[in-house]
């Protein structure tokens, strides 16, 4: 069985922002992310990271600020997944610790494989 390649993008609501966590609710958090990768470890091939905020959008001819989203969300981070199919990314990404973030979100998207 050929095994496809997915990028899990992380989305939050701009407002989560707001919160810093405390020492403690980070060691929580990291522990989560742990358990996981640990639980799906033949399956998350990169864990990823999370992105600073801003960055830069280059075009033919000129560079901006960026990146763009609408202004309600914040692009967080991202990890990739190599499994059978569509639904069964969709099933490991149904427990990543990113949707315990009220109004936030996991994009899935296969990878090309140009």
């Amino acid at each position: 069985m050929t095994m496809q390649k997915y990028l899990f993008v992380y989305r939050s609501p701009a407002s989560a922002g707001a919160h810093e966590p405390s020492p403690q609710e980070m060691q929580e958090i990291y522990a989560q992310w742990t358990a996981w990768k640990e639980k799906f470890k033949s399956k998350i091939i990169d864990l990823g990271d999370g992105l600073k905020p801003g960055g830069k959008v280059v075009r033919q001819g000129s560079t901006s600020d960026g990146p763009f989203l609408e202004a309600k969300e914040v692009l967080g981070g991202y990890s990739l997944v190599q499994t059978a199919s569509l639904p069964r990314a969709m099933e490991i990404s149904k427990s990543c610790p990113v949707l315990m973030m009220p109004g936030a979100s996991v994009e899935i998207r296969e990878l090309a494989r140009y």
